[in-house]
């Protein structure tokens, strides 16, 4: 059996920069495609960047900790 590897992707800046947003990443390297105040409107965005699937993630609007 394989041992994979855990990928670590530091989100600082998307934190800072997205507070209170959904954010759109691209699967293949984790960079913003796309924001909004809603996934579909992070997703328009997206798409329009040419990343059909993003994965999402919900960026608090506080600066508490939290597990994903």
């Amino acid at each position: 059996m394989m041992n994979k590897r855990k990928e670590v992707c530091d989100f600082t800046k998307v934190f800072k920069s997205y507070q209170g947003k959904w954010v759109a990443l691209s699967p293949a390297d984790k960079k913003v495609v796309g924001s909004g105040n809603s996934p579909k409107e992070a997703l328009k965005e997206s798409i329009k960047k040419g990343t059909k699937e993003p994965i999402f993630l919900n960026v608090p609007s506080t600066d508490r900790s939290f597990v994903l």
